[in-house]
């Protein structure tokens, strides 16, 4: 007879992408043979991206040992050598150049674990406020935007979908990006909820819609302080709710009298009487949710832009009640920052000190000039987890430039990336199946927390992120402050203030909810998280720090004769997660190639046809890609994917012009041409 199977069911967090999932990891004999949908978490409708993770996971590609750079070739080597070296090397830049010369950066896909307190510890202790993650490129400046006017612990709203009637979205695909959340925007169009998409792209989503705003890329501040006049000039806002719980409505009434449809329709590229239906569908049909994209914070109006989604949410009642946008507030866990070691206002992206407020940490985009220019202080040693700047920051050919100058270049990751590559010592990683993880869903609009179960071991030599910084720590003298002996050590000391025990995370596999899911309108009870403790329309913080107090449209860089279109790069595909996953067969065969696309209007006047190789030129670079003809771009627009290391779109962006604010480039407004090759 056969031998039976050895299977078991591992209960995680699906980290292919930010949506977290709840997955069940199916292993046979100590290996991940399939995933499938977690029932018992609120988030489980799995992408194609889940499905493949057995392949990620046993990638041939995959490097599994410490490796440091001879005479330019990769040698393997320990991790107690490769340690000795950063360490060694870390602390003769210090001695030369200060603790400052250090900066640290983390991707996205470790927020939400313990790896930034570790990583901020570290910091802290070595004494640089260089700490920098995913947070530069993404999300915080949605939760700075909205934080400013309702919760300064920056937790942005979430759009509340289960008794909508109205939902707006806004700057985002979620087709390509969270089909989650797609099913549950196309529920409740099917459920009776009008349904309004404001995008430059006409997506498959904004086919479906009762309102398609198909607005001009940058323009959206302007679009929403118009939806403000029309709604105060009608009075369609929530009198009472303005009148008790909002500081500075009489200062806004008077900002937007300028701002009319008509005033603003040939600049957002809307008709007046597309923004006037708008304003009146979103401000009538109550309860009302919007869910906003990424693609709101890549413009010189990023925070403002949040700003403004922020005062219509709160103008119209839809704050915080079921059907519209909620928030929701962490649960406490142990700080690991040793305070008292580092100012952040001496950090690099000091000229961000909103950002730095309320962020707690620094923007990485002024790093590559810090390290070219050696100003405002030299930076010598960058050390990169999980992210790859090679091919996601802006201006990719000043990235390499700086990053070859740098006496020091670690990279921890799964694969030798783009980023890895040019790095002096790379230490390979574990993947998330691989140890545990928790993962708190605050940010999600779930008062949620999770502990995602170890499913498989790591193969070679790969460890546990977290690792990472506490062997370094004691490699460089800070032992007593790396006391945890594994992994459920540290997990237990951070949720101590939680009261939540890692006994209770393993009997409820599909979470704990901290939280009355269902308890809203918060603010009566407790007022709101700001210093008047209303919504603050106007921003008594942003005027103290030289911005302007209420939500304020920017100008974008206009196109010129040389330079006609708008560059909308970063254009999602469900394949892939910024850079990643391009190696996996079956990712590849949904999208196989990088494309960029065009109206056919100013195709036809290029003599650009379908499937030609063409060149997208900015003013800092160019690329080579094929072009699709497709209607669903404007025809003053392109639009094209990031992460593709054979048509790198960020060889045409630059880090200026930025939002002043946040410090975000402009990623979604880059002027650029395009042309036939030859």
């Amino acid at each position: 007879m056969p031998a039976k199977s050895n299977a078991s069911i591992a209960k995680s967090v699906c980290r292919m992408c930010l949506s977290s999932c709840g997955i069940d990891a199916h292993v046979e004999n100590g290996k991940l043979v399939r995933v499938s949908a977690m029932k018992e978490h609120p988030i489980h409708r799995l992408c194609v991206k889940a499905t493949v993770i057995p392949d990620w996971l046993y990638s041939s590609r995959r490097a599994i040992h410490p490796l440091k750079k001879v005479n330019g070739e990769w040698q393997e080597t320990s991790w107690d050598d490769a340690l000795g070296i950063i360490a060694e090397k870390l602390g003769d830049i210090k001695a030369d150049y200060g603790a400052k010369s250090l900066v640290v950066h983390l991707g996205e896909p470790l927020v939400g674990t313990a790896v930034p307190r570790l990583a901020v510890r570290f910091c802290s202790l070595f004494g640089t406020p260089n700490y920098t993650s995913g947070a530069s490129l993404c999300f915080a400046a949605r939760g700075i935007g909205h934080g400013l006017s309702i919760n300064r612990r920056m937790f942005p709203l979430a759009p509340s979908y289960a008794e909508t009637r109205c939902v707006v979205v806004w700057g985002r695909n979620p087709e390509q990006s969270k089909i989650g959340e797609e099913a549950d925007v196309l529920a409740a169009q099917k459920r009776g909820a009008k349904l309004i998409v404001v995008y430059p792209r006409a997506t498959s989503l904004a086919k479906k819609a009762d309102l398609h705003i198909q607005v001009k890329p940058g323009t959206d501040c302007l679009l929403a302080l118009s939806l403000m006049q029309v709604i105060i000039a009608e009075e369609l806002y929530d009198k009472d709710f303005v009148d008790r719980w909002t500081f500075g409505f009489d200062k806004l009434k008077k900002h937007v009298r300028s701002y009319s449809p008509e005033a603003v329709a040939g600049i957002t590229g809307v008709t007046a009487a597309k923004i006037r239906q708008f304003a009146r569908m979103y401000a009538t049909t109550k309860p009302a949710a919007i869910t906003q994209g990424v693609s709101l914070d890549h413009c010189v109006n990023g925070v403002q832009n949040s700003r403004a989604i922020s005062v219509l949410v709160a103008i119209t009642g839809n704050l915080d009640i079921a059907g519209g946008n909620t928030y929701d507030f962490p649960l406490p866990q142990t700080s690991l920052r040793v305070k008292g070691r580092v100012k952040v206002d001496e950090a690099i992206g000091a000229q961000y000190p909103i950002f730095n407020k309320f962020v707690s940490e620094t923007s990485a985009m002024p790093v590559t000039d810090a390290i070219l220019t050696g100003k405002p202080y030299p930076v010598k040693a960058l050390i990169v987890q999980g992210c790859n700047p090679a091919l996601t920051w802006p201006d990719s050919d000043k990235v390499r430039r700086a990053f070859e100058r740098l006496d020091l270049l670690v990279v921890s990751d799964l694969f030798l990336t783009e980023t890895a590559e040019m790095a002096d010592v790379f230490l390979p990683a574990a993947a998330f199946l691989e140890g545990r993880l928790i993962m708190d869903y605050a940010t999600k609009g779930i008062p949620l927390i999770i502990m995602g179960q170890k499913a498989v071991e790591p193969p070679g030599e790969c460890k546990e992120d977290w690792q990472l910084w506490s062997e370094l720590g004691k490699k460089m003298g800070y032992a007593d402050y790396f006391p945890w002996r594994d992994t459920d050590e540290l997990f237990a000391y951070l949720l101590k203030p939680s009261g939540i025990t890692l006994e209770q995370l393993e009997q409820n596999p599909g979470g704990i909810f901290y939280g009355d899911y269902d308890h809203r309108r918060k603010y009566e009870e407790v007022g709101f998280d700001t210093p008047s403790g209303k919504v603050e329309i106007f921003s008594p913080t942003l005027a103290a720090y030289g911005y302007d107090p209420l939500p304020t449209f920017t100008p974008m860089a206009k196109p010129s004769d040389d330079y006609p279109f708008t560059l909308i790069s970063g254009t999602r595909t469900m394949a892939y997660t910024h850079s990643q996953y391009r190696d996996i067969a079956r990712l590849k065969r949904l999208t196989p190639e990088p494309l960029v696309e065009i109206n056919p209007e100013p195709a036809r006047e290029l003599g650009i046809a379908d499937g030609e190789m063409v060149i997208v030129e900015s003013a800092r670079g160019s690329i080579t890609l094929k072009a699709r003809i497709t209607p669903d771009v404007p025809p003053t627009v392109l639009s094209l994917q990031h992460g593709w290391k054979e048509a790198n779109a960020n060889l045409l962006t630059d880090n200026k012009p930025d939002d002043p604010i946040s410090g975000y480039p402009a990623f979604k407004t880059t002027p650029c041409q395009v042309k036939k090759t030859g």
